[in-house]
């Protein structure tokens, strides 16, 4: 089920959004569903054309950038969820690395050999031994971040997916998200 509700109508629960504003001759082409507004009619008469100046400079004169304010009153959930699969993706990707090149430098430094030792003389006794580095084996440690960057895409995906349904549903009483465009750079 799709609504649309644009400005001036009742929302589903009776709520106006209020009054279209009006468009200017130097806005964008006015939202889908809104009709065009023309410019108010000049009273007063148009100026004599001032006679014809010899051009100060060749500089391109500058116009004042164009502005358009939009509402967003609709987003696909199947494309916000793909965009949201392979931007998670792409994070699983640099957390597997970080963690990686993280164990790699404690590694290296001896901190885990280290921490391994005094953890084996607190822990451990006369007779039994409790051996970190076997815990913390790179393979150990890699299959432990694999699993948590697929529930990581897994959770962002699904996620991203109901945020954009829940959206949907909402923008009829919240009347959307405003965005305002403009061709200025």
């Amino acid at each position: 089920m799709s609504s649309t509700v644009t400005p001036g109508q009742p929302t589903p629960i009776g709520r106006s959004l209020g009054e279209a504003p009006a468009v200017r001759p130097t806005d964008a082409t006015p939202a889908h569903g809104l009709p065009p507004v023309a410019p108010p009619a000049a009273s007063v008469p148009a100026p004599a054309p001032a006679e014809p100046r010899a051009p100060e400079h060749d500089a391109p004169r500058r116009r004042t950038p164009r502005r358009a304010r939009l509402y967003i009153y609709r987003v696909d959930a199947w494309s916000v969820t793909k965009v949201a699969f392979m931007l998670a993706v792409a994070l699983g990707i640099v957390i597997v690395c970080a963690v990686a090149a993280l164990w790699w430098l404690l590694d290296y430094s001896g901190v885990i050999a280290t921490l391994a030792r005094n953890v084996d003389e607190v822990i451990g006794s006369g007779t039994t031994t409790f051996d970190l580095e076997a815990v913390l084996a790179f393979d150990r440690v890699m299959g432990i971040t694999v699993v948590v960057a697929a529930l990581e895409v897994a959770l962002v995906s699904i996620l991203a997916g109901l945020f954009a349904v829940l959206y949907n549903l909402t923008v009829g009483i919240t009347g959307g998200v405003e965005a305002t465009f403009t061709d200025a750079v």
